[in-house]
């Protein structure tokens, strides 16, 4: 994937983070990625119905870290 692309985009969990329980059920959502071995950073971009934040995470080729903090805050900054 990272032959073509520097950063890639992928959800940072399903859905709004849960209102009201601490229970995260996101793991799918991030476990290939440290498998892997990769960089990722999660950014709390949007809210969903309740108010409550929709994470971004943006992932990088290993060993690209400084490049995928440098695109994630680019991407803070235009967000």
């Amino acid at each position: 994937m990272f032959e073509d692309y520097d950063i890639l985009l992928t959800p940072a969990a399903f859905g709004e983070a849960p209102l009201g329980t601490a229970a995260f059920a996101g793991v799918p959502m991030y476990q290939i990625w440290t498998t892997l071995h990769v960089p990722a950073v999660s950014l709390p971009l949007f809210k969903g119905p309740n108010g409550l934040p929709i994470g971004a995470q943006l992932l990088a080729k290993r060993h690209a870290d400084r490049k995928l903090f440098a695109c994630a805050q680019w991407v803070w900054d235009k967000l």
